[in-house]
């Protein structure tokens, strides 16, 4: 019985939770091999505590291991434009020779409903853009829900450009000419939302942005989404699970809207924005709004990849060390990294 089938008829759900028939002839065979054994066993996120979450450890197990790089730093960062604590973020430095110019430069925002995650959530990906890209990769550890809500977290990410393009450029050696961001989830949403700040404000010029199952519609939902309509019981972002962490991280409805929480949304000018790639699961409740943001800037004159990575939920990147499609994922940001920021140079290569 699925956990959607037992709180319908009123029992507290309790694991484990198999697949739903509605996604078992649809997914791919290595996520259900792997949720089978190591992850339907487990209290699904939205059905505990959230301190329950945060002490368990890994956010999504099936990681493989962090690629080389030649320096890992954390500096807590004081803020420009807005007011609360320091910022946390990790640089991460690749072996080689510095080009004359500095490190190219990628901001980095982790996933977790902006309600989960840590900076250490996603160091496996970071690193991979940092030994695979030639370039330094600074990671954010930005204020989570409930207890911080929105523009929290939009506020922390901002303040980390702003330091990247400052204080950061001297004490990492960086050329911010060459800048690009990225994230996975909510950090993706993250990341598509300081592109669109930047080409309003006329400043920074970001030249890349990576969006791995981007939110950018905080409107949508199982009644106006074909893929929140018919992925609603997919395992790792059910619908539920969705709704879950908008309400913590947007608990004023009238926020749902706003373009810093619903970059599909934003009334800008598309064209001033990067080139983008963008990775989405076909079994995600993102799916679509992920592919109509990659479309819009297509529409508007800019370069987007848009890759739909077949039978995958929504977790696929973070699961690189199980998930052939994790390795994809985590590929196309590397070489697109590479390529944007060393245009002569050969794509990068998959570290072994």
């Amino acid at each position: 019985m699925s956990v959607e089938q037992k709180i319908t008829s009123g029992d507290h759900p309790k694991p484990p939770y198999p697949l739903h028939p509605s996604v078992v002839n649809r997914i791919d065979h290595q996520y259900a091999d792997f949720y089978n054994k190591h992850i339907m066993k487990h209290q699904q996120v939205h059905l505990q505590p959230i301190e329950a979450s945060r002490a368990s450890g890994t956010l999504i197990p099936g990681a493989g291991p962090p690629a080389p790089v030649a320096k890992v730093e954390d500096y807590f960062i004081s803020r420009e434009e807005t007011t609360g604590p320091r910022v946390r973020i990790r640089a991460f430095t690749p072996h080689g020779s510095r080009p004359e110019g500095g490190w190219p430069v990628c901001v980095y925002f982790h996933g977790g409903g902006w309600v989960l995650g840590t900076i250490d959530t996603e160091n496996v990906i970071a690193s991979n853009l940092c030994a695979r890209g030639k370039c330094v990769v600074v990671a954010v550890d930005y204020r989570l829900a409930p207890e911080n809500p929105f523009p929290a977290a939009v506020d922390d990410c901002w303040e980390s450009v702003l330091w990247v393009l400052g204080q950061g450029k001297e004490v990492l050696n960086l050329d911010t000419s060459k800048l690009a961001t990225g994230g996975s989830s909510a950090g993706g949403n993250l990341a598509a939302i300081m592109c669109q700040r930047a080409a309003t404000l006329g400043s920074p010029k970001f030249s890349l942005q990576l969006l791995s199952v981007p939110v950018t519609d905080n409107t949508a939902d199982t009644s106006n989404s074909k893929s929140w309509n018919e992925n609603q019981h997919t395992p790792a972002l059910p619908a539920p699970k969705m709704m879950w962490y908008r309400n913590h991280y947007l608990p004023n409805k009238s926020d749902w809207s706003h373009p810093e929480a619903s970059p599909l949304l934003w009334e800008g000018d598309w064209s001033k924005l990067p080139y983008a790639v963008i990775v989405v699961g076909e079994l995600d409740v993102l799916r679509d709004e992920g592919c109509q943001f990659g479309e819009k800037l297509r529409r508007a004159g800019v370069n987007a990849d848009i890759h739909v990575m077949k039978g995958q939920p929504h977790p696929f990147i973070a699961m690189d060390g199980v998930l052939d499609a994790g390795k994809e994922a985590i590929t196309y940001f590397c070489d697109a990294l590479k390529k944007t920021m060393y245009p002569t140079s050969k794509p990068a290569q998959e570290q072994n």
